[in-house]
């Protein structure tokens, strides 16, 4: 029996509220009026249910307490109807119901995110608020319930391997979380599927509301439920999506290994300054750590000292020059995107949360050494301010016709601080940094090179500035001298098939012709 096969999933991964308080997160679907159904059986169960078949003890629930949590985004005209059939369930069945609206895409807008995760934010935050006024004052925590189920975790595997996720994202739906304030969310139904939900509740003689935008392939989890895994079962193995699942849990517990792995690790070789928002490693020591515990000791400090979320293997390849044994003193990297700034210090490497105000990291600009690798989007650039960077089919793109490409090149922008290139010449990773040793520009057609050093000389850039002066540079090739030339190689051509553009914002130009200007008079 299913309920069966729930009840042992729930023992198997200590599902139990310690208070008996659970808040259940109830949208209408098949998925939560079965969980719904089970919770309210739970609850009414007198203090005990049996499993038939498997000879398992009585099971005591300690006076369960449930709430229900329906949360209405305001983007279907008849979300009113499921929040209306929701809170006739909840009355027949005798469950506080709260109802929540939010205009979802208003907050999706405003907060520059996606749809799908304005409404994930939204749901939590209702549910957490209402379990806090459930607990108060018990002194233990109670649980969130939601009816995600096998399925999902299969479909949200697959999402999470084509974004390239690492093991924490192909680890899937897990079958608890804990939040940051003590509480969990418990997730009973992971071990059935779709099918196994709806035979269930027809059984069972229960109704449920179907989101009709489940069916369209606005989203990508939608074309990966409705195209994707139907080929697959069709065409591959009809299994696939059970065995999807079961590859989730089994990534999800080589996660929470090489966490544990990496914690250890920490320990041997690192030391937290929370209240400084720092780590320091010992260098020689991370070195003696494995390659692959090294990545995740980095990923790990990121996502404590920074912002994980734009974090690329880039990034942690140019963390990691900084613990070789050639890497001298007083290197530094500065990661604006990632709120992170790291550096080398003697024997040691420091990762340090960016809080400084940009007018203070913008006087710090020459006196230090500073990359900042490039990122699609805005970031600062000490020194520069706000620089934006995006990418644009090229005259060579696929689909442009020969009469587009001559007009394109014609357009090619002339502003000083607004440039285009060639980023299918860019060989290593492109950067904002200051000057090193061995610095060059290509300066004609005939791909001459010029030393960085003499070209500055003749630029007559005062010596004073030089040091601190930002460069957009490919390895020791100086891609572009903002406010100055830019290397012969880079620029646009009618081979050219992808344009990297770059943006130097207009406030930020008027300070820096001033400066020009005060110098020059």
């Amino acid at each position: 029996m299913m309920m069966d096969k729930i009840l042992t999933y729930m023992d198997e991964y200590h599902m139990w509220p310690e208070n008996g308080n659970v808040v259940a997160g109830v949208s209408g679907g098949a998925d939560s009026v079965c969980l719904l159904s089970l919770l309210v059986r739970l609850r009414n169960s007198s203090g005990q249910i049996s499993c038939s078949g498997h000879g398992r003890e009585q099971r005591p629930f300690c006076g369960l307490k449930l709430t229900v949590v329906h949360v209405n985004h305001k983007i279907r005209r008849e979300a009113a109807e499921d929040a209306a059939y929701v809170r006739m369930l909840c009355e027949g069945w005798q469950v506080p119901f709260i109802l929540v609206e939010e205009d979802v895409e208003a907050l999706a807008q405003k907060e520059k995110i996606s749809c799908e995760e304005a409404g994930r934010q939204v749901r939590y935050r209702a549910f957490r608020q209402a379990l806090s006024e459930m607990d108060e004052g018990s002194g233990t925590r109670g649980c969130i319930a939601v009816a995600h189920n096998r399925d999902d975790r299969a479909e949200t595997l697959l999402f999470h391997m084509f974004r390239g996720s690492g093991l924490e994202g192909m680890g899937s739906i897990r079958p608890v979380r804990k939040n940051e304030d003590g509480s969990r969310i418990i997730r009973p139904l992971l071990s059935c599927s779709r099918k196994e939900i709806e035979d269930f509740l027809r059984a069972e003689g229960l109704e449920w509301k179907t989101d009709r935008t489940n069916a369209e392939d606005l989203y990508t989890r939608n074309r990966i439920r409705n195209r994707v895994l139907p080929y697959v079962e069709k065409e591959i193995c009809p299994q696939a999506k059970g065995h999807l699942a079961r590859e989730a849990a089994l990534l999800a517990d080589t996660a929470d290994f090489v966490r544990k792995k990496t914690q250890e690790a920490l320990a041997r070789c690192s030391k937290d300054f929370s209240e400084k928002g720092e780590r320091h490693f010992e260098a020689a020591a991370f070195l003696r750590e494995d390659p692959f515990l090294q990545d995740h000791m980095l990923m790990d400090s990121v996502e404590k000292f920074g912002q994980k979320k734009d974090m690329t293997t880039a990034h942690i390849e140019q963390i990691k020059k900084l613990f070789l044994p050639s890497c001298t003193s007083g290197r530094r990297i500065a990661l604006p995107i990632l709120q992170l700034c790291v550096y080398r210090q003697f024997h040691q490497v420091i990762f340090k949360k960016e809080t400084e105000p940009a007018k203070t990291a913008k006087k710090d600009a020459d006196r230090e050494k500073t990359e900042i690798l490039l990122t699609a989007g805005s970031f600062f650039v000490p020194g520069m301010g706000e620089v934006r960077a995006r990418f644009l089919p090229g005259p060579a793109a696929e689909g442009r016709k020969e009469g587009d490409r001559a007009v394109f090149l014609q357009n090619i922008p002339e502003k000083k601080y607004t440039k285009w290139f060639d980023y299918d010449k860019i060989i290593q990773s492109a950067m904002f940094r200051t000057r090193r040793t061995g610095d060059y520009l290509t300066i004609n057609d005939a791909l001459e090179k010029k030393s960085l050093k003499r070209y500055m000389i003749e630029e007559k850039i005062p010596a004073e500035r030089r040091n601190g002066l930002m460069l957009f540079a490919d390895g020791a090739h100086v891609i572009w001298v903002p406010g100055h030339r830019i290397s012969a190689v880079y620029k646009v051509s009618a081979k050219t098939k992808t344009v990297l553009e770059i943006v130097i914002s207009q406030e930020t130009e008027k300070e820096i012709y001033a400066e020009e200007e005060s110098e020059d008079g």
